[in-house]
C-alpha cells in the first residue's frame, strides 16, 4: 500500500487530530478532551451537509450575492481558497485560487489519481461555504463549544475558543456535501509531497499517529 492509500483509509477523526493539534490552545486541552472537541467540530459539518447539495449550494451562494472568484493569482503558502465576508459594503467573496488548485489535479494526474478540476473547485467551494453559513446565522461551533481555561502570568485566568474546531467542521462539511473518497487534507498532502518531500513524510506520520491515537481513544 503507497502513501497515498494509507492517507485514502484514514478516518476523519484522525484527520481531525492533525488539525485539533494546530490550534494555538491546544496545549492548554486536557487529552481526556480530545475526542469532545473532535466530535464537537466533525458533528458540526455533518448536520450543516444534510441539509445541502451541490446545486443547493450554488444558488444559497447566488441569493446572497456572494460573489465566486477564480483567481489567477499565486498566493503566499498556496492557499487553496478563502472566504472573505462582507464588509463596508463590499458583498461576500469566495476566492479560489486556480494556479494552486491547478498544482493539486497535476500531482493526481501523475500518480493516476483520477481527479478532475471541477471536482477540485466543487471540493474548495463547498468548504469556503460552509464559512459563509457561519457568517450568515448558522453560527461558530467554536464559540458554541467548551472554551480552554488559560493562565496569563500563572495568575490571571483567561477561556479561549478552541478556533480549529471551525476548519474541522468545514473540512468536514465539503467532504460530504462532495462525496469526496478522501478527506480534504489528503489533497494538501498530495501538494506537499511535490514541494517539500521531507515535510510530506512528517505530515503521513503525524496523521499515522494520530490514527492510532483516536483508535485507542
Amino acid at each position: 500500500m503507497n502513501d497515498w492509500e494509507q492517507l485514502e483509509r484514514l478516518s476523519g477523526e484522525a484527520f481531525a487530530l492533525v488539525l485539533l493539534r494546530q490550534d494555538p490552545v491546544f496545549g492548554r486541552i486536557p487529552p481526556k478532551k480530545y475526542g469532545y472537541y473532535i466530535r464537537q467540530g466533525i458533528r458540526s459539518g455533518q448536520q450543516a451537509a444534510e441539509r445541502w447539495t451541490l446545486p443547493g449550494l450554488a444558488r444559497r451562494l447566488e441569493e446572497d450575492g456572494v460573489e465566486v472568484c477564480r483567481s489567477g493569482e499565486t498566493p503566499p503558502m498556496d492557499i487553496h481558497s478563502e472566504y472573505c465576508p462582507a464588509e463596508n459594503g463590499r458583498a461576500p467573496v469566495v476566492r479560489l485560487y486556480i494556479p494552486t488548485l491547478e498544482k493539486i489535479c497535476a500531482a493526481a494526474q501523475r500518480r493516476g489519481i483520477p481527479v478532475t478540476m471541477e471536482q477540485l473547485e466543487q471540493l474548495h467551494l463547498a468548504h469556503e461555504f460552509y464559512h459563509h453559513l457561519e457568517h450568515s446565522g448558522a453560527g461558530d461551533v467554536s464559540l458554541t463549544s467548551e472554551p480552554v481555561e488559560i493562565r496569563l502570568l500563572g495568575v490571571i485566568r483567561r477561556t479561549r475558543a478552541v478556533r480549529s474546531l471551525r476548519e474541522i467542521a468545514a473540512h468536514t462539511f465539503a467532504q460530504s456535501v462532495c462525496a469526496s473518497p478522501c478527506h480534504p487534507l489528503v489533497w494538501d498532502w498530495l501538494l506537499l509531497n511535490e514541494e517539500d518531500e521531507d515535510q510530506a513524510k512528517a505530515f503521513l506520520n503525524l496523521c499515522r499517529q494520530a490514527e492510532q491515537s483516536v483508535k485507542g481513544a
